[in-house]
Formats: structure tokens, C-alpha cells, sequence
């Protein structure tokens, strides 16, 4: 598993460690639609016990988020163009929520922050796709978490560890730098001008930027 980014795990908290090793790789995209996680050789890859590994797995099944197989082995679902942009409609709803709350919220130092990491994402996309995708979710997640509002955070995450897998079909795309620097651009006019309508609009642009890319992908995979 070690391919798959995964670190060595500290003494304490165990399953927790597991788990936030998980959500990260599913919430970046790197654990691709299909690939298959065994019990025994994720708990070799971190140097741990199989016991932590197979309770945070359960955790994940139990929540729909991987499936589980024979032989103590679990799966990262197949993701459909159908099931995708179903998420992708959901997202829309609660992450300009937060974006709407979070532009009433946010301070000037707060939105130089995100800013910067908008264009450290920007600068990413050129080097490297899974990067990318980490400083995406970085700065995507900082702008919810100005919201404040720890539920709607909490079912924001659980969206993303689903959608998650379908990013890996982002990147490589020409015109992807183009078109989300102008939708991140309008969402920190918006942040600056505290116009939570032009905030939420923006990142619903986003989203449905990425979702059609995803969408194009999906379905050229079940036509080939």
C-alpha cells in the first residue's frame, strides 16, 4: 500500500490514524474507482496490527463509502456518471452554503489566506495531479470551515470521501486551469466584497465545472 501515499502510523489512537489516513487519499483522489484495499497488507504498509486497520475499514463500509469482500478485503466503489452527478447535486446545495455563510464570516487576513492558497492550487495543477488535488481540498475545506457550522462541515466531508475517487479523472485537462482560476477568482471577489449569493455562486460553478469533466470521463470508460 505504500505506493497508494499511506504513512507509518504513531502509538496512539490507532483506528484514528488509520481512518485519517483513508479519508485523505479518498478526499484527494488517490485511491482510484475499483482499487482494492486488503486488510493484512494495509496493516503491513503502515506497520501495525491488522485490528486498527480492519475496524477503520468497517467504519468506512458501514458509512457506504467502500464496500466490503471475501478474504478481508474491502473496495473503493466503481464510480457512474449517474451516481457522480447525483453527488455533484448534493454538493452544490450544502457547499454554497457554507460559502454563502463563510463570505459573512471571513476576515481580510482570512481571504489573503485562501488566496494564496488558490494560487499555490494554480501553480500545483502544472506539477503534479494528486498535488493539485491536495491543495484543492486544502483551501476548499479552510473556506468551509470559516463558516462554522461543524455538521454541515461534517456532511460536506462525507460528500467529498464519495465523490473522492471520481477526481482522479480531473487531471490532465488544458482548459482545467483556465476555467477554475476564473471561478476562484470570482469567489474571492465575492469573499472580499461579502456577497454570500456571488460566493455560492461561484462555487457551485466550480463544482459543475469538475463534474463535467468527471461526467465526459465516466462515461467514455463504459463506452470503451
Amino acid at each position: 500500500m505504500k505506493e497508494k501515499g499511506f504513512s507509518a502510523a504513531p502509538r496512539q489512537s490507532l483506528t484514528a490514524h488509520v481512518e485519517g489516513q483513508l479519508r485523505n487519499a479518498l478526499i484527494e483522489g488517490r485511491l482510484e474507482p475499483g482499487t482494492r484495499l486488503v486488510t493484512k497488507e494495509m496493516a503491513d504498509s503502515l506497520g501495525i496490527s491488522i485490528t486498527p486497520v480492519r475496524e477503520a475499514l468497517v467504519r468506512f463500509a458501514a458509512s457506504g463509502v467502500l464496500t466490503a469482500e471475501p478474504a478481508s478485503s474491502f473496495r473503493v466503489p466503481i464510480t457512474t456518471a449517474e451516481s457522480f452527478a447525483e453527488l455533484c447535486q448534493i454538493r452544490k446545495r450544502v457547499e454554497s452554503l457554507a460559502a454563502e455563510t463563510a463570505a459573512l464570516k471571513m476576515t481580510p487576513a482570512e481571504i489573503d489566506a485562501l488566496e494564496a492558497q488558490v494560487q499555490a492550487y494554480i501553480e500545483a495543477k502544472h506539477r503534479d495531479a494528486h498535488e493539485a488535488l491536495a491543495e484543492n481540498k486544502l483551501l476548499r475545506f479552510n473556506l468551509y470551515a470559516a463558516a462554522d457550522m461543524p455538521i454541515l462541515l461534517q456532511t460536506i466531508e462525507t460528500l467529498w470521501l464519495r465523490a473522492g475517487p471520481g477526481f482522479n479523472y480531473l487531471f490532465p485537462d488544458p482548459g482545467a486551469s483556465r476555467t477554475e482560476h476564473v471561478n476562484y477568482q470570482a469567489l474571492i471577489a465575492a469573499l472580499r466584497a461579502r456577497d454570500p449569493q456571488a460566493a455560492g455562486i461561484a462555487i457551485c460553478r466550480a463544482i459543475d465545472d469538475g463534474a463535467e469533466r468527471v461526467t465526459q470521463a465516466l462515461l467514455q470508460r463504459r463506452a470503451g
